[in-house]
């Protein structure tokens, strides 16, 4: 039976947060509606409850962005008439409910008490009936029952638009595309190779702790730990970074004393590990705005190490760029996000298909501004955390064709996918994230001959 509800007033979220609250409030800034689409990650970042109360508020707000669509779907089929617009805390305070109830382990009694009170704080009192009797119905099924009967979209809690290019790019993946978008991330780390081993970081850690198959100095640690809880991370011996993006500092070829470009460098992770490998490189790390340069300041000095930070648009390096070449260059360029979604589960309602044409323009633009920078033997390493294959693998084929002095040298496992170039990395549950790298050597004027790939 349907759950009638009363008219409402516009709630206030200005009272001091309990955990449940804070999430509410979080997400009215990150979700559409009346969210101004900020970034979850950087909602948080600002804070949140201490202890365990933060673990709480980061839940909700991780798990409702990651299951948002069939929350709502479900939520929408108990109503009479759809919740107004002003009322979006209210519903965002119920799709929290609905998730503790379906993906938690807390009692179903005290989610339940919870919500009542949590929407008399957002000066809902009319919501406090609404939501118990949501509640008490939503802890009568759970969500493999509910989302059996949904469309693959809607029970996979993707937009339209990216479920379809997933199915166009990945026909025989985009099942398991949608299952490891919905599953935690593993908690990744990088070893600084310059204090210890591989093998000394995993003994040192303990349980829990195993190497990454593909980065050589990845390691995955679980279950995962505050990062205070890491030996000696604020002096730099370990950094949370994915295995994948790992990868594109590995494969850089910097010679001794090289000068290295890191294009969109913030917040850092690949400038201080391209230091930690080539410690004797001169690094440029360049980024858009100087508000994200600061992050990358912060990164590298956390790591000890020194690179010469420049505001400056990769797409552009008139305004920047000194007439030395590069002996290296690192692009991970501006991307979708989607091989991230599993960490970033609310870029897939902030990302719109609109918005990838522009995207994979500022792509090309990029690969056509810095390849002349770099040196004739040198290597640009193109990088993104996508699975979309515009972005990727025919983003690089079409710069190949275009470009006669470059060389596809990616090295590429037997067991990956088939693309047209480079090396696309699917996410993999408990392993990395989607991501794709590309190995771009530059020939010398003495080199003829086509392009070639590497197999």
């Amino acid at each position: 039976m349907a759950i009638p509800i009363c008219s409402n007033q516009e709630p206030s979220l200005a009272e001091s947060p309990d955990p449940r609250l804070a999430a509410v409030r979080a997400l009215n800034r990150v979700l559409p509606g009346q969210g101004d689409g900020a970034s979850l990650r950087e909602v948080l970042r600002r804070g949140v409850p201490d202890g365990s109360a933060g673990g709480l508020t980061r839940d909700l707000c991780f798990g409702v962005c990651r299951y948002l669509r069939p929350l709502n779907q479900w939520l929408n089929d108990q109503l009479d008439k759809p919740l107004k617009a002003k009322a979006q805390p209210v519903r965002l305070a119920l799709l929290c409910g609905i998730y503790e109830l379906w993906f938690s382990e807390r009692p179903a009694h005290a989610v339940v008490n919870a919500y009542p009170e949590l929407c008399r704080r957002l000066k809902a009192g009319w919501a406090s009936g609404l939501a118990n009797a949501v509640l008490r119905k939503a802890d009568r099924t759970d969500a493999a029952t509910v989302f059996a009967d949904y469309p693959p979209a809607v029970a996979g809690s993707l937009p339209d638009w990216l479920w379809r290019q997933f199915q166009d790019d990945w026909p025989a993946q985009a099942g398991e595309l949608v299952q490891a978008s919905l599953a935690p991330p593993p908690f990744t780390l990088r070893v600084d190779r310059r204090r210890q081993t591989r093998e000394q970081a995993v003994a040192l850690l303990g349980d829990g702790a195993r190497p990454g198959e593909l980065a050589p100095w990845s390691l995955y640690l679980s279950p995962p730990r505050p990062v205070t809880a890491l030996p000696d991370f604020e002096t730099g011996a370990f950094s949370v970074q994915d295995e994948a993006a790992q990868l594109p500092a590995e494969y850089l070829n910097v010679p001794a004393g090289g000068r290295v470009l890191d294009a969109c460098a913030a917040p850092g992770g690949k400038t201080g590990q391209i230091l930690e490998a080539f410690p004797d490189a001169r690094v440029t790390a360049l980024d858009l705005a100087e508000g994200r340069l600061a992050r990358v300041r912060d990164t590298l000095a956390r790591l000890g190490v020194e690179a010469d930070p420049r505001v400056g648009d990769a797409a552009d390096p008139s305004g920047w760029w000194d007439g030395e070449p590069f002996d290296a260059i690192l692009l991970d360029a501006p991307c979708s996000a989607t091989g991230i979604l599993r960490r970033q589960p609310d870029v897939k309602w902030h990302r719109r298909r609109a918005d990838i044409p522009p995207l994979v323009d500022l792509q090309a633009r990029m690969l056509d501004a810095l390849w002349p920078l770099l040196r004739p033997g040198g290597r640009l390493v193109y990088a993104t955390c996508s699975v979309l294959r515009a972005e990727n693998d025919q983003q690089v084929a079409a710069f190949l064709a275009r470009t006669d002095d470059a060389r596809d040298r990616t090295p590429r496992p037997d067991t990956a996918v088939a693309v047209t170039a480079g090396w696309q990395l699917l996410p993999r549950d408990g392993g990395p994230d989607g991501f794709y790298l590309a190995c771009l050597d530059k020939a010398h004027p003495d080199q003829g001959g086509p392009n070639k790939k590497a197999i």
